[in-house]
Formats: C-alpha cells, structure tokens, sequence
C-alpha cells in the first residue's frame, strides 16, 4: 500500500502538469489565431486555415473541464 502522503504528493504533481499542459494547449491556440496584419507579409504559416475562434476554445476548454472533474475525483479517493 503507497504511503497517504506520497499519494498525495503524486496527486498534485499530476495536477500541475495538467495545468501546464492546459496552459500550452491555450497558448497556442491564441497564438494560432493572431491575425496577420496587412501592412506585415504573410509568413509561411499565414496559408493555414483558421478556424471558428469560438469553436476552438470550447475544444481547448473541454479537456480542462475534463481533467477537474478527474481531479475531484481522485482527489476525494485518495483522502
């Protein structure tokens, strides 16, 4: 049986990394959506089809949603 507080500890560490990969997954998504001004040429990446922006933060807001929910969860199963 793992030890209350290294269960704990396992717990959190999970926590941060999925808030620094929630924060990855935002960041590119608003870098990814800038748009191109026009007094600016267009780089290699202008061709990209953007999308819908409200579109693309419901999807990158779900696995957030997700991931707390899970957390909750767990969070009440290892006390």
């Amino acid at each position: 049986m793992i030890p209350s507080l290294l269960r704990q500890a396992i717990f959190w560490i999970a926590a941060v990394l999925c808030v620094v990969g929630e924060i990855a997954i935002m960041r590119s998504m608003f870098r990814g959506s800038r748009v191109v001004s026009p007094d600016r040429p267009p780089d290699a990446g202008a061709d990209v089809p953007r999308g819908r922006p409200v579109a693309e933060l419901v999807w990158a807001l779900l696995p957030a949603v997700v991931l707390v929910v899970i957390l909750i969860f767990t969070l009440g199963t290892i006390r």
